[in-house]
């Protein structure tokens, strides 16, 4: 019986977690899986040791925050290494704690399969050493991220991106997309964020920069998490603007809307994939801006990544104001068409082939292969 530790920090990680965990389940009807991650990953017959979905983070000041927890977690997990070793560790995106929890499999013989590649291919000040202590194999989202660990001599796989597999799964609501287009136009989608800390930071710049329209906008605010609709309808009120706060509907929102807002991250992936135009930012605090600033050397959002160039604007800020990111908007509403062609394309791209977790299903077995021989 293989015994498959797992580790997702976040929504977006447990979600590819649990498509890897369904997909294995098929092939291996006899596997167990234990580890850290949130219900759905439970839901999944997974032995939760801990739930670390409220400690997720991301820049330098929310995770060194987070640091006493991800200490215990590890102590944790190592405990529960030496009671019943695992035969694989799998990790899911969330680097500034997987690192640590991948070199420590690592110093005890478990080999580690990481999925989601770090973008240390975006940071001037990052090297590959990190990674190399910490994974056997790395699962790349992106394919230009492949041939950088080939370079290095670290085994990596390109198996697509995740989202493009739960997407086309994805039911809408007809209903609720035929009364979001039956409103006037512009109709703009705000995409805040899933973490709390996103949303206080990016909703009110986007709602100032909607406010600057040519065109008086009806915004239609996507709730993604539970527990966030209270601080964005504070958030909204705080504005004194007109705007709809719907949970759960992202993909009827990118549907019906004639541009979207988004904060840097998975949504980006999925305005490309219901093909609405968007302006992708990210607002931090001024001690992350002037950290980590100087040292991005490439794009932040996903769909400029993958193309190569910046098909839509975006912003990486601590400006309160949402001035520029008013006027790019503007600038995507009046010619959407080249940004929506670009979109086509990397959509066709990426629903090519087998899924995502298909191909990291293959990755798994030859390495449960190996350990085992």
């Amino acid at each position: 019986m293989p015994r498959i530790f797992m580790s997702a920090g976040e929504p977006s990680g447990m979600n590819i977690a649990v498509a890897l965990m369904r997909t294995l389940k098929d092939r291996m009807p006899d596997v167990e899986f234990v580890g850290l991650g949130g219900q759905a990953m439970v839901d999944e017959d997974m032995q939760q040791l801990w739930d670390p979905t409220e400690t997720a983070a991301m820049w330098l000041w929310g995770n060194l925050k987070r640091i006493p927890a991800h200490r215990q977690a590890l102590r944790d997990t190592i405990a529960e290494w030496e009671r019943e070793r695992p035969d694989l560790v799998i990790t899911v995106d969330y680097q500034a704690f997987h690192l640590y929890l991948g070199s420590a499999a690592r110093e005890r013989g478990i080999p580690v399969l990481h999925c989601v590649s770090s973008q240390f291919w975006a940071r001037r000040f990052w090297t590959l050493e990190p990674i190399r202590r910490a994974y056997d194999h790395v699962l790349c989202i992106h394919e230009f991220e492949k041939p950088y660990y080939d370079a290095a001599g670290i085994a990596a796989t390109f198996i697509g991106h995740p989202l493009f597999e739960r997407l086309p799964r994805r039911e809408l609501d007809p209903e609720r997309i035929e009364r979001f287009r039956a409103l006037p136009s512009p109709r703009i989608g705000l995409l805040p964020g899933s973490r709390l800390g996103e949303i206080r930071h990016n909703l009110p710049v986007m709602l100032d920069a909607a406010r600057r329209l040519r065109d008086e906008p009806h915004l239609i605010v996507s709730c993604g998490r539970p527990g966030s609709e209270a601080l964005i309808r504070e958030l909204v009120a705080a504005q004194d603007v007109k705007a709809e706060v719907i949970p759960y509907s992202t993909g009827e929102i990118l549907t019906a809307c004639d541009a979207a807002l988004i904060t840097s991250g998975t949504a980006s992936m999925e305005a490309v994939y219901y093909g609405c135009a968007c302006v992708i930012m990210y607002r931090v605090d001024l001690i992350n801006y002037y950290f980590a600033k100087p040292h991005i050397a490439s794009m932040i959002g996903q769909p400029n990544l993958i193309a190569g160039k910046q098909v839509a604007p975006e912003f990486l800020m601590a400006s309160r104001s949402g001035k520029r990111v008013g006027a790019a908007l503007q600038g995507v509403l009046d010619d959407p068409a080249e940004q929506l062609e670009a979109f086509q394309r990397i959509r066709a791209h990426l629903l090519d082939g087998p899924t995502s977790s298909e191909r990291a299903a293959d990755v798994v077995e030859a390495m449960l292969s190996r350990a085992r021989s």
